[in-house]
């Protein structure tokens, strides 16, 4: 697994930050973007031990994790959740709708999940993952 899996650093830092802002649970994801008092910001697998040296600890969910976290929340809601979400995060205003499979195919971006994640946390219209 590599880095090109999960979101950058930047965009998780905000997840964390907006789950702990609306007190939702962020369910256990595989990767965690750590803090190391010497080097600064790495990614380790959940599996993977820490040592003292770790000072913060913040999700980094694969695009696996966020789509089916995705998934879950537009089956409980409607698939026009999902295009208002991808309009908004990717400033897509046109009439054109793009299917169900293209909105599936670019989820293979993982910071097009966490994006679209943050602005539903952010904006109120999701309360759980």
């Amino acid at each position: 697994m590599t880095k090109k899996h999960v979101p950058d650093l930047e965009l998780c830092q905000e997840f964390d930050r907006l789950c702990k802002e609306k007190n939702i649970t962020i369910p256990e994801t595989e990767f965690y973007w750590c803090f190391y008092n010497v080097g600064g910001w790495i990614l380790h697998h959940v599996n993977q031990s820490y040592d003292k040296n770790v000072t913060e600890r913040i999700p980094a969910p694969l695009v696996s994790e966020q789509g089916e976290w995705l998934w879950n929340i537009f089956e409980e809601h409607n698939w026009d959740l999902l295009y208002k979400a991808y309009g908004e995060v990717f400033n897509f205003k046109g009439t054109q709708r793009i299917g169900e499979l293209g909105i599936i195919n670019l989820m293979k971006r993982p910071n097009m999940g966490i994006k679209m994640l943050n602005y539903l946390i952010a904006e109120g219209i999701i309360t759980k993952l």
